[in-house]
């Protein structure tokens, strides 16, 4: 029998964890205050625990922690053993704690005192690490309701930045990254997460901060199983998955550890500041009547919808700051696992550095081909088809230019997306719109979409759409030379998963691949589709793939071009890495994009692009013409030695045709 040897300190460390009336006993005041219910919807039920006394009060040390401990698991449990049915709360004191997995009884405290830091045995010595891992493993949660249905439960610290559940991600995220054999035991191991809340109700986070996750944050709910849950100034950092691996340099980057993945309905979320590896905030299947408000998102992948999608419905995103996030706003599905998906709306939400604004991809993962393809051979429309609708983006702007599409939106050729709303947005990016099989796209209240090159407009597919505040109407310029190259010195910026070219050109990919230089002069490309963006009035006839493979181990391929298959075993770049050089001729010209496949390995390739310099469109607006020698219209005839003033049409100068808007 393990007896309490000091009460009065136990009941020091009580009076000092709360030293306001937020944080005080049990008290959920300030949530009922703050909890901000959007009109139409059912407040947020918050955790019902008995007031706290030192005859309920359980601290760690009294069971036999010690900070000097390898292995706190035993003595932190029996703490939290020793929760009476009737409720009560468990103290970790100030200093650093290692422990494995924990559960909690219902209507229990978890109270992080100011400088407690509860972290996770490392890898190795966490329970499912030990051995040899040949087979898959699933890792257990580190702090997890004690069954399924447990309800009535507070985490929480004194203080937010002091107060500290830490991961020790780092030997986890680096199976990924170091090499063949490791990477193996990654796809072995299913990580648990620092948080997990199943089947009950009344859950709630608050006042601290969760560092270095191996995978998931806080994970809400369970296949729909799962309600009330409220999550508040809880700090979230894990290092961008988009980093590179580079030990020498202290870099690491996390994978997979999204922050609050919810699968559940009734969820508070406010005043976090997440930073991570993965989406800042996700809505799943069956996420339902979910605000999340006052956040800031930091490194990750924005504010999310799936990718499993299936009946997620009634979302508020509001008064949100991005900085530095690869996506903005993000809805993500495929054909197997989405359908249901209805009223989304993203209000007040400002992004910098923010690569991608606003995307919506219906074949999750980049399974689509172009559009041209995939409408040929649509799919069956099933209950798992992904049927998004009522999405709405109000007060929604830009305080830079960002690096990918403005707008990317692509639906499915059996399932449109429906009714999306963009009210007094603002974007301005490197690209412009891409939109396939969407229906009833609107534009108002002082909408504006800018690019920085090329036509507002890169794809219009299947696509319906009103312009009421001429958010859409501006142009650019586009210089011909006739060849166009893609290489190192061509290549002005990269970020993951997108490369600018200087003369106009991106290429993009949907995995977050970076366009990575090599020693020798040419860019990287990986195993996976590549998409090209063509500046407005090019029209591409040939396009050359020259380089090598840039591994020894299989050979490499060329597997797609343009929509349009090839055998990867003849065009083809050898283990030995001797440089290839292939040609693909288009007989239709290539307008606005154009994709190309590598199979199997990664290799290292110049692309240069042909135009036909008879044939190709100049885009000219009406405030950048200035050339000045002599100008022929259509019949021939000499109308001017310039382009400037002349009225809207199309012209020849120096054996090229021009377009004047």
């Amino acid at each position: 029998m393990i007896i309490k040897k000091n009460i009065y300190y136990a009941m020091a460390i009580f009076a000092m964890a709360f030293p306001l009336p937020l944080f005080a006993d049990n008290d959920v005041t300030a949530e009922k205050t703050a909890q901000n219910t959007p009109s139409g919807w059912t407040a947020v039920s918050l955790p019902i625990i008995p007031a706290i006394t030192s005859a309920n009060t359980f601290t760690i040390t009294d069971y036999g922690a010690a900070t000097t401990s390898s292995d706190n698991t035993s003595a932190i449990q029996a703490a939290l053993n020793a929760v009476p049915s009737t409720g009560g709360m468990v103290v970790i004191p100030a200093g650093t704690w290692l422990c494995g997995p924990l559960t909690m009884k219902a209507k229990t405290i978890l109270h992080l005192a100011k400088g407690a830091t509860l972290k996770l045995l490392p890898f190795g010595t966490y329970p499912g690490t030990t051995g040899t891992i040949t087979s898959s493993v699933s890792l257990k949660d580190f702090i997890t309701p004690k069954d399924k249905n447990v309800t009535d439960l507070i985490i929480e610290g004194e203080d937010s930045t002091t107060s500290v559940i830490d991961g020790q991600g780092q030997d986890w995220w680096e199976l990924r990254d170091k090499n063949d054999s490791t990477k193996k035991i990654f796809n072995y191991i299913k990580r648990g997460g620092i948080i997990r809340f199943n089947n009950g109700s009344r859950f709630l986070v608050r006042n601290l901060k969760i560092q270095n996750a191996p995978g998931t944050n806080i994970t809400v709910g369970q296949s729909g199983r799962g309600t009330n849950v409220t999550i508040h100034d809880v700090i979230i950092r894990e290092p961008a998955s988009e980093i590179k691996y580079n030990p020498s340099k202290g870099q690491f980057p996390s994978h997979n550890t999204d922050g609050i993945p919810i699968w559940s309905s009734y969820v508070n979320i406010y005043n976090c500041d997440i930073s991570n590896g993965d989406d800042n905030v996700v809505i799943d299947a069956n996420g339902q009547y979910v605000h999340v408000w006052n956040c800031q998102f930091g490194k990750g992948h924005g504010a999310s919808v799936g990718s499993y999608t299936g009946s997620a419905q009634h979302i508020l995103f509001d008064s949100i700051t991005f900085n530095g996030t690869t996506s903005g706003i993000r809805l993500k599905s495929n054909s197997d696992r989405g359908g249901g998906e209805n009223d989304f709306v993203f209000s007040n939400i400002t992004m910098t550095k923010v690569a991608n604004p606003f995307s919506m991809d219906c074949y999750y993962d980049g399974q689509y081909t172009t559009p041209e393809k995939d409408a040929a051979s649509p799919a069956d429309s099933t209950s798992t088809t992904p049927n998004f609708r009522n999405i709405v983006l109000r007060n929604v702007k830009t305080t830079d230019t960002s690096t990918g599409y403005a707008i990317f939106l692509y639906g499915r050729p059996e399932s449109h997306i429906k009714n999306v709303t963009l009210d007094n947005v603002q974007i301005s990016a490197a690209k412009g719109i891409y939109t396939a099989f969407v229906d009833s796209l609107v534009f108002k209240n002082d909408s504006k979409i800018s690019v920085s090159g090329g036509n507002i407009w890169v794809k219009k597919y299947a696509t319906t759409y009103t312009d009421e505040c001429n958010a859409t109407s501006s142009s650019s310029t586009v210089t011909d030379e006739g060849i166009y190259t893609l290489s190192p010195t061509t290549l002005s910026s990269t970020t993951a998963g997108s490369g600018i070219f200087s003369n106009g050109f991106t290429v993009t990919n949907e995995k977050s691949k970076t366009y990575d230089k090599t020693s020798d002069g040419y860019i990287k490309y990986s195993a996976m589709t590549h998409t090209i963006t063509i500046p407005s009035g090019l029209k591409i006839t040939k396009m050359e793939i020259k380089g090598r493979n840039n591994y020894a181990d299989k050979d490499a391929g060329i597997s797609e071009v343009a929509g349009t298959d090839y055998d990867p075993t003849v065009y083809t770049f050898p283990t030995d890495k001797s440089e290839k050089d292939y040609t693909f001729t288009f007989t239709t010209p290539v307008e606005n994009s154009l994709t190309f496949t590598v199979k199997t390995k990664q290799i290292a390739a110049d692309i240069i692009l042909y135009t036909s310099a008879a044939t190709a469109i100049h885009i000219i607006p009406a405030e950048k013409k200035q050339m000045n020698n002599s100008v022929y219209d259509l019949q021939g005839r000499r109308v001017s030695t310039s382009l400037h003033d002349l009225p809207a049409g199309i012209y020849i100068q120096n054996g090229k045709k021009f377009v004047i808007k």
